[in-house]
């Protein structure tokens, strides 16, 4: 537990400084090619070699067999409700008028965003993320705190790793027709992924699985971006 409490903090500014780097490079939420998938596989592995060090088990990762069917279950259920709530917001949003448009997404066409949403964001995204924050660092804040002041914590870091990537999607979006849209979308943003990050968070910590928040993070992404390109 010492080792724990004394390497928790760096290795949660060691991922936070790795999401905003990955994201500044990739310049997208939509990135394409194989670079995203290569960093977040070594992201996993990284992850899971400090898991090792500091002696945390599978089950304390949420990678044991307990809870994975009800976990599974859980997080789809979770994924289906929660993103009706997003695409409402995003189609009808407060003040603005018009539906939110990312101009990547209208960019992109059908096979790309399949490619997207099936193969690299899970590769890039959801696994990476998953194992970092929900599986590891989620890990070692249990061993040290209860579950509430771990799943806050873990969120905390989770919305602190998004920095780069919701600057430079709100940037790309119709927000910044006007200062104040601009900074409302920038704050709704970063409200919505530490929301996000409690959510999958106390998932994992109610089912004692990552089953659960990586299958919710999986389908709410994927319905979120092919949801936004339809009604777009």
């Amino acid at each position: 537990m010492r080792r724990v409490a004394r390497s928790w903090q760096a290795f949660a500014v060691v991922l936070v400084v790795w999401g905003n780097a990955a994201a500044y490079l990739a310049g997208t939420a939509i990135p394409v090619g194989w670079t995203g998938p290569l960093i977040g596989t070594a992201l996993v592995v990284i992850s899971l070699a400090w898991a090792r060090g500091q002696g945390l088990t599978l089950d304390e990762l949420g990678l044991g067999t307990s809870g994975l069917g009800r976990g599974a279950v859980v997080g789809l259920a979770f994924a289906l409700v929660s993103v009706a709530g997003a695409l409402l917001v995003l189609r009808y949003p407060p003040l603005l008028g018009e539906a939110v448009s990312y101009t990547p997404l209208a960019a992109a066409d059908a096979a790309g965003l399949a490619l997207r949403v099936a193969v690299t964001m899970p590769l890039d995204t959801i696994a990476p993320e998953e194992v970092a924050f929900r599986a590891v660092l989620l890990g070692a804040l249990l061993r040290r705190y209860g579950a509430t002041g771990a799943v806050v914590l873990s969120a905390l870091a989770f919305a602190a790793w998004h920095a780069v990537i919701v600057s430079t999607t709100v940037a790309q979006t119709n927000l910044t027709v006007a200062g104040l849209f601009t900074v409302l979308g920038m704050a709704g943003a970063f409200l919505a992924v530490f929301a996000g990050g409690i959510a999958f968070a106390a998932l994992r910590v109610r089912t004692r699985s990552l089953a659960a928040p990586l299958l919710a993070h999986w389908a709410f992404n994927g319905a979120l971006l092919s949801g936004l390109r339809l009604l777009g």
